[in-house]
């Protein structure tokens, strides 16, 4: 083999060493997309059963009797059940206690914290890959965050299948990253919309909002790095919102919605009390867990609790999984990112907690 022969082996090697070096290179940088799909073809997987939430259970007549005959105050059942109401008042009480008590001692805070700090990171990934995942699910099913509220109800059958689709592609973005910012300004544009028509039902799907504000913020330039320590704060307190209005107005507004479920359900089969206490119950913990969220106060253990009561109630009344997505994701998320500085409970307990980078761990 002469030398020009020589040269020109040696420059093919070199050639096919660097085309090799760049499919790895663009593997290596595909890695961080692998998480955001994966999550994704999960949800094209996921079977639609019902519909979202235990109310919706129900049948739209029942739904529309209930929101149009006058609900029974769940307060009223405190008079025949006040022992039972002092008694699980007090084991709250108690548990709480214990919760803040672990969650500011010492010793967990040094053998947690590191832990706790070092997922604060992966908080942005987990709430964006649900939200993207959650917006192309309602894209898929036509429906604008949850199955009672179909496109076809406010726009055309045309139109709802262009937006329906709309939909989709911006979930599939989200999920990847690309122009997250300009996607969340419509999600928010889309939230204004059905505000528009729904008037202020709403407010029990503010956790999207928040979401939306949340990646508008963190998009970056000088309007992120303006309000970047709000973006947690923001999410926090919409998701907290919603979940305290969605039991407003399911269980006490219109108490008649819970009521039918517990008895159709035959919930009182399991849980010896008369339907209305039931129901006063079930408020009770949902708005206590929206105003945890809300001051802040023992926010991990409400993210772990909430994931809980949503996952029990999925197995129980066979919901749909889609809707619920975005409610596990943000549990996740504010579990993951923690405390923010305009929380209650660190503002509370920060001279005790003294040290770089800790927290309450619960």
């Amino acid at each position: 083999m002469n030398r020009s022969q020589q040269d020109h082996k040696g420059f093919r090697d070199r050639r096919r060493r660097l085309l090799a070096a760049r499919l790895l290179l663009g593997l290596f940088g595909l890695r961080k997309f692998a998480l955001p799909l994966v999550i994704l073809l999960l949800v094209l997987i996921v079977p639609h059963v019902a519909s979202a939430h235990e109310v919706y259970v129900l049948t739209p007549a029942q739904i529309h009797e209930a929101v149009t005959t006058a609900s029974a105050d769940p307060f009223d059942a405190m008079g025949e059940h006040a022992e039972q109401f002092l008694l699980w008042g007090g084991i709250t009480a108690v548990a709480l206690l214990v919760a803040v008590s672990l969650s500011i001692s010492r010793l967990m805070r040094r053998t947690l914290d590191p832990w706790l700090v070092r997922l604060k990171k992966h908080a942005p990934l987990v709430a964006r890959v649900t939200f993207g995942a959650s917006l192309f699910a309602s894209g898929w099913y036509g429906a604008i965050f949850g199955p009672e509220l179909p496109l076809a109800m406010t726009t055309p059958p045309n139109v709802a299948h262009i937006v329906a689709v709309a939909l989709m592609i911006v979930g599939v973005l989200i999920v990847v990253g690309f122009r997250t910012r300009w996607m969340s300004f419509l999600v928010l544009a889309l939230f204004v919309y059905a505000a528009a028509n729904y008037g202020w039902y709403m407010l029990t799907y503010a956790n999207y909002l928040g979401e939306a504000i949340l990646f508008i913020i963190l998009g970056g330039g000088w309007f992120g790095r303006a309000f970047e320590r709000y973006s947690f704060f923001i999410l926090r307190i919409l998701f907290g919102f919603a979940l305290f209005f969605a039991s407003f107005y399911a269980k006490f507004w219109h108490s008649n919605l819970a009521l039918m479920t517990v008895n159709d359900y035959h919930l009182t089969d399991y849980f010896h009390f008369t339907p209305l206490f039931l129901v006063l119950g079930a408020f009770i913990i949902e708005a206590l867990l929206g105003l945890c969220f809300m001051t802040g106060f023992e926010i991990r253990l409400a993210s772990i609790f909430f994931a809980t009561f949503i996952g029990m109630s999925l197995m129980f009344f066979g919901e749909a999984v889609w809707p619920h997505l975005i409610l596990f994701g943000v549990s996740a998320t504010l579990f993951m990112h923690g405390y923010d500085k305009y929380t209650l409970e660190e503002a509370l307990f920060s001279r005790r907690m003294k040290g770089k980078a800790t927290e309450p761990v619960l």
